[in-house]
């Protein structure tokens, strides 16, 4: 099932329309659906597809060569030496169109092979440069894309044409895998699953967000089970440590002392750990969005998945151990889950406001989305503001409130008084809730043209 990923097909379809040469690298974290986005990209085109695999440089260049060769229906033997060799074949045939290279996982040719990059420098400058050659270049490890292909000291610095991050489908694209869904479902589905398309696939439009969690999660039979596990294991050495940390922040620990105190370990020793956790985009590290340099950082689990896993999953796994998943579900895991269901509305109704700000459908354009909390001088507390979307002169404050009863006029109330430790020329209010607002709140917003009310149902409304 492929769903989204307009843009990106659309920027890739730009630069294959293009009469010149072109290198776009691609990248992006495991699973997020690189691989898949651009098989849809080649489809009837004259494409060469090679997925690198983790072996030696030599077989990598045989098995490159031999998908080279099929793609040219080549019918005699034809072997070469060096990987220049191979590409001087290809710009030697005859393309009535425009051909389209794509090298995927490209860390482990190169990983193999420590004079690559130089020598792919070499293949461009000399042979592909002046060719109708689309180079994709695509790979996982987003420390190595940025370092040692994107970044000033890469041999390939300069020679790319475009470069695309692909990132995890926001909330609204998730909710295209569960057409059997309501709006509640879709988000409860995205709170525990994120982005990712591989494991969006994994929930059955057939079951219940509550059938599915169990099937997926509270079973230690299941893919999903293991995964984040296996993947740090992976990824990193030392995957103890980093188990946890994730588990300790997904438990409630924010700041780099609670952290360091949660885990047993020096600040600065978890500060390392955190360094690398943020490379592979699991963990983030927030500011007060008015001020980006501020000491009052916060660390937050970005993968949904991961919070899920490590706050309800894997602190016990003794019981599902002992097959006792489901009974754990309904005794203790899904009285908590408004918690976590609550703290991934603000992500959502960030997202929605930024895809309203795409298309120019706020009142003025956002330069900058998050959360802010600071001291409030005159009442001497601290306080905070779920979102705030800032501009030089405007400011767009918002509370989101994902609870059964409706947001009342207090809660507007209180947005308005915290929205003056930020103060603006020109400010307005957004009031997101899962279940409605009070008449009198309902009453004002249509009194009050600044004032703008959201149910999760809206949430999911088309825009276009």
């Amino acid at each position: 099932m492929f769903v989204g990923r307009e843009s990106e097909m659309r920027k890739l379809n730009q630069f294959y329309a293009s009469s010149k040469y072109e290198m776009v690298v691609v990248y992006g974290r495991r699973r997020v659906g690189k691989t898949r986005l651009l098989t849809e990209f080649i489809k009837g085109k004259n494409a060469i597809f090679y997925v690198a695999e983790e072996n030696n440089d030599l077989l990598n260049k045989e098995k490159f060569s031999r998908t080279v060769l099929n793609h040219f229906e080549e019918s005699i033997n034809v072997s070469f030496d060096f990987w220049e060799d191979v590409f001087k074949y290809i710009a030697k045939q005859k393309q009535e169109e425009k051909l389209v290279i794509v090298i995927d996982e490209l860390p482990y040719i190169a990983f193999g092979n420590p004079s690559f990059m130089s020598t792919l420098q070499n293949i461009i400058d000399h042979v592909l440069i002046d060719k109708n050659i689309m180079l994709v270049l695509c790979g996982s490890s987003i420390s190595f894309m940025e370092n040692e292909i994107v970044a000033h000291k890469s041999p390939l610095y300069g020679r790319k044409t475009g470069q695309m991050k692909i990132l995890p489908l926001d909330y609204y694209n998730a909710g295209k895998f569960f057409s059997m869904y309501s709006p509640e479902d879709k988000f409860r589905a995205y709170s525990v699953l994120g982005g990712i398309p591989h494991y969006l696939l994994h929930f059955r439009n057939d079951l219940s967000v509550d059938e599915n969690i169990i099937r997926s999660f509270m079973n230690n039979a299941s893919f999903l089970y293991d995964e984040p596990r296996n993947l740090l294991h992976q990824e990193l050495r030392n995957p103890a440590v980093y188990n946890a940390i994730v588990e300790a922040i997904a438990g409630g620990a924010s700041k780099m002392n609670e952290i360091a105190t949660k885990i047993g370990e020096t600040p600065s020793k978890t500060n390392k750990y955190l360094r690398s956790l943020l490379e592979l985009e699991i963990v983030e590290k927030k500011t007060p969005v008015s001020d980006k340099k501020s000491k009052k950082t916060i660390y937050w689990i970005s993968d949904n998945l991961y919070n899920f896993m490590f706050r309800y999953v894997y602190s016990n796994r003794s019981l599902i151990e002992q097959d006792l998943g489901e009974a754990l579900y309904y005794r203790s895991v899904k009285e908590d889950l408004d918690n976590l269901y609550g703290r991934v509305f603000e992500e959502v109704c960030i997202q929605y406001l930024i895809r309203k700000n795409k298309l120019l459908q706020l009142e003025f354009m956002v330069e900058n989305f998050g959360g802010w909390w600071g001291n409030n001088p005159i009442l001497k507390k601290q306080e905070e503001i779920d979102i705030v979307g800032l501009s030089k002169n405007e400011g767009l404050y918002c509370e989101c409130k994902y609870r059964n009863e409706k947001i009342g006029i207090r809660v507007y109330e209180k947005l308005v008084e915290r929205s003056h430790l930020l103060p603006k020329a020109k400010r307005y209010y957004y009031l997101f809730s899962k279940n409605g607002f009070s008449d009198r709140l309902i009453e004002l917003s249509k009194a009050d043209e600044n004032v703008r009310l959201f149910t999760l149902s809206d949430l999911y409304e088309p825009m276009e």
